[in-house]
């Protein structure tokens, strides 16, 4: 009876070692992918009767809207909505579109840097 349970207790720590590794191999799988993508901001007001309580930031990228989401340092996020109707380089982890609950695709921000306008040509 003690070898059984002396038996049983070895291969519960041995399935449990095997387990916690597998889950440590997960973890770092997952590492956020940061994207650069550069557009023009546009900022919709937040509308009361949808229940909305923040401004929407969306970033323009051709065709392509992407709405952007505050990443891990939120100070970040903060000055995007001030720069609407300039253009933008914006750095962070993508997010694909997913219909109907999240019908455009996001970007959480890591970091930003607006784009300086290149001096006209003269004639």
């Amino acid at each position: 009876m003690k070898n059984r349970i002396f038996g049983g207790f070895i291969a519960l720590t041995l399935l449990a070692g095997t387990a916690g590794a597998w889950a440590q191999a997960q973890k770092q799988e997952k590492k956020p992918e940061l994207t650069e993508k550069t557009g023009v901001i546009s900022v919709q007001k937040a509308d009361p009767k949808k229940n909305e309580k923040y401004d929407t930031i969306l970033l323009k990228a051709g065709e392509e809207s992407i709405k952007l989401l505050p990443g891990a340092d939120k100070k970040v996020f903060k000055p995007l909505e001030k720069l609407a109707g300039k253009t933008v380089t914006v750095k962070g982890e993508y997010l694909p579109p997913n219909p109907p609950k999240y019908p455009l695709a996001a970007l959480k921000v890591a970091s930003f840097v607006e784009v300086k306008a290149a001096p006209a040509a003269k004639k």
